[in-house]
């Protein structure tokens, strides 16, 4: 039997960084349920805003870079 985090994309363990002045990048996970309620789509890895810029939250967009976000905690 498997647990909830092994039965994941591909039987993998889903994980979860944080890269510096970037997103969190999210791995092998099946579900991803927004703010609403609603399942979005998944990939097997994905980035996922953190500076709260992005056009197309909850995935990263690449605005972190525009706007110079900066997290001096890592």
């Amino acid at each position: 039997m498997m647990t909830a985090v092994e039965d994941t994309a591909s039987h993998k363990k889903a994980s979860i960084q944080i890269s510096k002045n970037g997103p969190y990048i999210v791995k092998n996970i099946d579900n991803l349920i927004n703010s609403d309620g609603v399942f979005l789509t998944t990939s097997i890895v994905m980035a996922l805003c953190r500076c709260g810029g992005s056009d197309n939250k909850p995935f990263c967009d690449g605005t972190h870079i525009a706007i110079n976000f900066k997290d001096d905690e890592i």
